[in-house]
Parts: structure tokens; sequence; C-alpha cells
């Protein structure tokens, strides 16, 4: 058998970037970048347009339709994601994004072209930072559920 330190040495990597980070890596290097959450059926459609929006730009995306619980419950399922996208009625209609932070931040909502140039930029820079703070916050520091 040959031994491969360098096999090694990329495990050791991974557990210290997974440790260090508790699960919720920076959004370039996250596994799912905006995880977008309709709030009911009527938003599928939304929702499919926006992860469609998403891949164009080389984001990691993925929907927790209502199908997978109830809003909370894919709330808190998402909890390491950095972006969560939530798509309601109003902002189905209005074609908007209402935008909650890993960290607990929720923005008002805004127009989705925006909040995905923002993270698009923000994960091309490779930056650690989720929001460059310029969007109003709705309430910055609730936690989310």
């Amino acid at each position: 058998m040959v031994h491969r330190s360098i096999i090694g040495s990329v495990e050791r990597a991974v557990a210290h970037l997974i440790e260090h980070h508790g699960g919720a890596f920076p959004a370039w290097l996250a596994a799912v970048q905006p995880a977008i959450l309709p709030v009911s059926g009527g938003q599928q459609e939304q929702a499919e347009a926006l992860a469609r929006r998403c891949a164009g730009l080389g984001l990691r995306t993925e929907i927790a339709g209502p199908d997978r619980g109830s809003l909370g419950a894919r709330i808190r399922e998402a909890r390491l994601v950095p972006y969560q996208a939530v798509i309601g009625p109003k902002e189905a209609e209005a074609e908007l994004v209402a935008l909650r932070l890993r960290d607990g931040r929720r923005l008002d909502p805004l127009p989705a072209a925006e909040v995905l140039s923002r993270i698009s930029t923000l994960v091309g820079a490779h930056s650690t930072g989720l929001w460059d703070g310029s969007g109003t916050p709705a309430r910055a520091g609730v936690p989310h559920a």
C-alpha cells in the first residue's frame, strides 16, 4: 500500500474549516448560497424563476418548497445557509425578495435583481461578510427561528 499523506492533510484542512466555522461556511464556500423559500405553492413559479437566475449567476441554490413543512421549519432547516430568500404573495407580485441573513438579520423586501447582484458580488469577492450594510434592515439583531 502506498501511503499518501496529501489526502490526510486535505482531510485535516477540511475538518479544521468545518470546526472553525461550525458548519456555517462563508457564502463563497457554502454548498448552498441562497435557499429559496416560497411561502406557499402559489409562489413556486417565482421561486423557480429566481433559482434559474441564481444558476445564471453561478450561485448554488435550492428551493425548499411548502412540501417540506411549514415556513418556520424550512427556515430552521436552512439555518446554516448564508441567505434565505423568502417569497410570499406580496413579494411574488412585485418581484421582490424578503431576505434573511444567517446572522439573524431580516432585510426589508428588495428587488430580486438587486439581491442577486449583491450576493453575486460578495460571493465573487470571496467576502466573509454577509451583507455590505447599505441595505435597510427591518429587524436587525432579531435571531431567526
